[in-house]
C-alpha cells in the first residue's frame, strides 16, 4: 500500500469521480407503505397523505424492512402500540447497513490491486450510528488495509455527499496517489414514528434506503470535480430539522423550504455559478428532495426539462435517499456519458441549516 507520508510535493491536478455504483435493498416499499396506513393511522390523516404521494412522483422506494407495517398481532417493524425504541432501531441499522454497502461496492468491480490501493474511505451516513462502525465493517469485510485513513461525515443530512466529495478533492489534491473510496448509506425507513405530526409523516413518504459507493482519484476519467460552494441560509434554520428522539430519528420539513432554497440560490448565484450563465451548463444533478424542490430548481434557472431528467427518474424510481441520492443522479449521468469534453455540471444538495452544498464538475 502507498504510504502517504512519503508522497513528494506536486503541482496542482485535477481530482476525479471515476466511478458511482449504486444499490436499494430488494423490498419495494412504496404502495404496501400507503396500503398500510390504515392499520396505524387515523382515516382523516390516510387521506392526505395518500392525495400527497399521488402527487409526489414518486413510483418506487424501497426498504431493509419486510414487512414494513402489519396489525399488532403479525411479524412487521411497525404495529399499533409497538414501534421500536431508538436503541432497537440502531441494532437493525447495525444488522443492515453493511450487506447493502457491500453490494454497492461490488458492483463498483474494484480489482484485487484496486482495493489494496485504496487509502481513504469516507462514509456519509445520518440515519444511524454505532461504533466500532461502518467504516471499520467495510475496511474487514473487503480487506482494505488497516491503515486507511478514514473519515466520518455523519447527521449533515442529504447534501453530506457534496461534502464527501470535497473532502475527496481537499485529500487528493494533497496526496496525488491518493485513491478514495466513498460509501454513502442511508436507512431511512428506520424512522417512522407513531402519533408523528403531519409534517414528519409526510416527509416519511419521501424517504427511502439506499447506498452509493465511489472511486475518486486523480486518474484522468470520469467527471473532474471542479469547484465547491457552501450557501448557509441562518435566518431559515429551523425550517428543516433532524432530531434524535426516544422514538427513533425525527425529520420536521417546513412546507416553505422549497421556495427557502429558491431565495438562497438568488442570493448566492454568483458565487455557484462563479460568474457563468447556468444556460451554459449541460448537465445538472440536482438532489431530489421532492418534487417541489426539483419544480423550484428548475422554475429558478429556467431549465429545459432533460436537464432535469435524471433527477426526476431518480425520484421516481428509488424517492429520497438522504446522503446517497445526488451519487444515484451522478451515476445516471455518468452512464450517459453524453457530453463534450469540455462540458460544465453542476451538482447541487440541501439540507437543515438551512443548506445548500453544491459542486462544479465537468
Amino acid at each position: 500500500m502507498v504510504q502517504l507520508n512519503n508522497f513528494p510535493s506536486r503541482p496542482m491536478h485535477g481530482t476525479y469521480l471515476n466511478r458511482v455504483a449504486t444499490a436499494v435493498p430488494d423490498y419495494e416499499c412504496h404502495e404496501t407503505f400507503l396500503n398500510g396506513l390504515p392499520t396505524i393511522l387515523p382515516p382523516e390523516k390516510v387521506k392526505r397523505l395518500q392525495r400527497v404521494a399521488s402527487q409526489s412522483q414518486i413510483q418506487k422506494r424501497y426498504s431493509v424492512l419486510n414487512p414494513l407495517i402489519g396489525e399488532a398481532d403479525q411479524d412487521a417493524y411497525y404495529r399499533p402500540g409497538r414501534f421500536p425504541s431508538t436503541g432497537d432501531r440502531m441494532q437493525t441499522y447495525r444488522k443492515e447497513a453493511l450487506p447493502l454497502a457491500s453490494r454497492a461496492i461490488r458492483d463498483l468491480n474494484l480489482s484485487e490491486d484496486e482495493l489494496e490501493g485504496v487509502t481513504h474511505l469516507i462514509v456519509t451516513s445520518c440515519t444511524g450510528f454505532y461504533a466500532p462502525g461502518l467504516d471499520i465493517e467495510i475496511i474487514r469485510e473487503w480487506n482494505l488495509s488497516p491503515s486507511v485513513r478514514r473519515l466520518l461525515i455523519t447527521y449533515m443530512g442529504c447534501y453530506a455527499a457534496i461534502s464527501g466529495l470535497r473532502a475527496a478533492q481537499d485529500i487528493v489534491r494533497s496526496h496525488p496517489e491518493a485513491r478514495v473510496l466513498m460509501v454513502n448509506l442511508e436507512l431511512c425507513s428506520l424512522h417512522l414514528q407513531e402519533s408523528a405530526p403531519m409534517d414528519r409523516l409526510i416527509s416519511f413518504l419521501l424517504f427511502a434506503d439506499g447506498c452509493a459507493a465511489s472511486l475518486i482519484t486523480a486518474d484522468d476519467d470520469g467527471f473532474e470535480l471542479m469547484e465547491f460552494q457552501s450557501s448557509l441560509g441562518l435566518s431559515s434554520r429551523d425550517r428543516m430539522q433532524w432530531m434524535v428522539e426516544d422514538q427513533g430519528f425525527a425529520m420536521t420539513l417546513d412546507i416553505r423550504v422549497p421556495s427557502l432554497i429558491q431565495e438562497l440560490l438568488d442570493r448566492e448565484k454568483d458565487a455557484i455559478f462563479n460568474q457563468m450563465s447556468p444556460d451554459r451548463i449541460g448537465m445538472w444533478a440536482v438532489h431530489p428532495g421532492g418534487r417541489a424542490i426539483l419544480d423550484s430548481i428548475q422554475s429558478s434557472f429556467d431549465l429545459n426539462q432533460s436537464l432535469m431528467e435524471a433527477s426526476r427518474a431518480v425520484l421516481r424510481d428509488f424517492g429520497n435517499m438522504s446522503s446517497a441520492t445526488v451519487m444515484f443522479v451522478l451515476e445516471s449521468l455518468l452512464k450517459q456519458r453524453t457530453g463534450t469534453r469540455s462540458e460544465p455540471g453542476m451538482a447541487m444538495a440541501f439540507g437543515p441549516g438551512l443548506t445548500v452544498e453544491s459542486m462544479s464538475f465537468r
